[in-house]
């Protein structure tokens, strides 16, 4: 029996190979070829495996990215294939999910890398200072994809996560997607090798080739949206042109919604059931699910040839499969947009207090617009060392907090506050007048009083130095200002010792 020999780099390995076996694909033999991304010198190893492949005069199929190195490895007269994609994780989900997770800073961790990532990162020539310095260096949180077939994935994304000190995301990820491609790889191979004078057996692989080339064709269109209005949509063209139906209705899954339809209502209920045939109104009802999440159900009919409506069946619960992965992977794309916001709120804001961090101020002071005029206040919390170190930290922190409530209900909305150090605390205020300036000011004494009036312990009583600067002109920078109101709050400070 002639075999299907399909190369991967030995990152995805586990995927490919877990794939092959669960679809028992007999005439198919999965090899790894060793990562040349971290290691150049497993270009060896690897033009060897290709020169050995070669003397056997089988088929075989390179699956990598564009970019890879093995490309340039393939002679020319070699009886293997190359099918490249634009990414080496292309096989696991959409590339517009991709490029976003790259554009904000995620690395994606191929499970065959993850299982051995120290001897990884050593054969790199890294230890774990250079590591951390390369990773921080283009990417700001590390992203694994589980397909549920590495059961020590979260204790190894733990460590590598607490080794190169970066935050991680683990994103539960079905394998419908490689499975349709290598299915599809598979029966076109078949094909190739098919016997001409088995006709029948011809034309059932051609067929089964043309339904998968249309559903990867399919997949490629849905997976292009990153909400789910617009996959909907695509779902309803899909339909409408492919089927000829006339009506369509997407039911959305919501536990708020109680006015369903009693034929949906049931449908919904009925957790076996993954699609109703109703031949009298000449439709049928498909529900879109995924990893026992229900999103909701397609309601179509009214097609223009209703004789094939069975075969528009079979087709269509295939779509459905394929929307409800779409969903899931938009569900997915929304928990790293939540992950990234979250990311950079956290390197924007100081984790005590809420109030922005020296981080934000640094950019903020990048981005001064020449044409606005600026005044700088600059704080120092009084007696902090005292209370830290006759109370502890945790009461100095208490202080802190303190602080920072009475300046932010002193300073309007529209005026940035920042603790840019354990003591200190900045506030920049656009295009203020003097008046308004001592106006604060007056405030932020009032709520002083009000605070100490009510303040039990006299440890944690508030006392500042204070000290402003106003721009005299819009050639003054922030950073000037500070500097002036720095001098004035350290002189505000000595008089208060005084």
């Amino acid at each position: 029996m002639k075999k299907l020999n399909i190369f991967v780099c030995e990152n995805y390995f586990p995927e490919i190979s877990s794939i092959i076996e669960r679809e028992k694909l007999e005439d198919v033999i999965v090899q790894s070829f060793p990562s040349m991304c971290e290691n150049k010198k497993n270009v060896e190893k690897t033009t060897r495996l290709i020169e050995e492949f070669n003397i056997q005069k089988e088929n075989g199929l390179v699956l990598c990215s564009r970019y890879c190195d093995v490309l340039k490895l393939i002679p020319i007269e070699s009886s293997l294939e190359a099918r490249s994609s634009n990414y080496c994780f292309s096989h696991l989900l959409n590339e517009q999910m991709i490029d976003y997770i790259i554009r904000n800073g995620g690395y994606i961790i191929g499970s065959g890398w993850l299982n051995s990532w120290r001897a990884r990162i050593a054969e790199a020539g890294f230890d774990q200072q250079t590591a951390k310095i390369f990773y921080h260096d283009f990417c700001k949180e590390l992203i694994y994809f589980n397909t549920g077939i590495d059961p020590h994935h979260e204790k190894d994304m733990i460590e590598l996560s607490e080794y190169l000190d970066l935050p991680f995301v683990i994103i539960p990820m079905d394998m419908d997607n490689i499975k349709i491609i290598i299915r599809s790889l598979v029966h076109e191979w078949r094909l190739k090798n098919l016997n001409q004078e088995s006709k029948q057996s011809l034309l059932a692989v051609q067929a089964q080739c043309a339904e998968y080339s249309a559903i990867l064709d399919m997949m490629g269109k849905i997976a292009a949206y990153t909400n789910k209005r617009e996959t909907i949509e695509k779902i309803k063209e899909i339909f409408t042109i492919l089927f000829g139906a006339r009506d369509f209705k997407y039911w959305t899954k919501d536990e708020s919604i109680s006015d369903y339809p009693e034929f949906i209502l049931n449908f919904f209920e009925d957790k076996e059931k993954l699609f109703t045939v109703l031949k009298e109104q000449d439709k049928f009802c498909i529900k879109i699910q995924w990893n026992e999440k229900l999103y909701g159900a397609i309601d179509v009919g009214s097609f223009l040839f209703p004789e094939y409506t069975d075969k528009y069946l079979n087709f269509a619960i295939e779509i459905a499969r394929i929307s409800g992965l779409a969903l899931s992977n938009i569900d997915q794309f929304e928990k790293l947009t939540k992950s990234e916001q979250k990311l950079q709120y956290l390197s924007y804001h100081d984790a005590l207090t809420g109030l922005h961090n020296r981080t934000y101020i640094n950019d903020f002071i990048k981005k001064q617009s020449r044409e606005d005029y600026f005044t700088v206040f600059m704080f120092d919390v009084d007696r902090l060392k005292y209370t830290n170190d006759n109370f502890g930290h945790s009461e100095g922190d208490k202080l802190i907090i303190a602080v920072a409530d009475i300046l932010t209900r002193s300073f309007r909305e529209t005026d940035t506050v920042a603790r840019i150090g354990g003591d200190e605390f900045v506030a920049i205020l656009k295009n203020s007048d003097f008046k308004l300036t001592n106006d604060i000011k007056a405030r932020i004494r009032e709520e002083i009083r009000i605070y100490n009036h009510s303040c039990v312990q006299k440890h944690l009583e508030v006392g500042l130095s204070i000290g402003f600067a106003i721009s005299e002109s819009n050639e003054e920078s922030i950073e000037t200002l500070m500097t002036k109101a720095d001098e004035l709050m350290y002189a505000n400070k000595l008089r208060n010792r005084n």
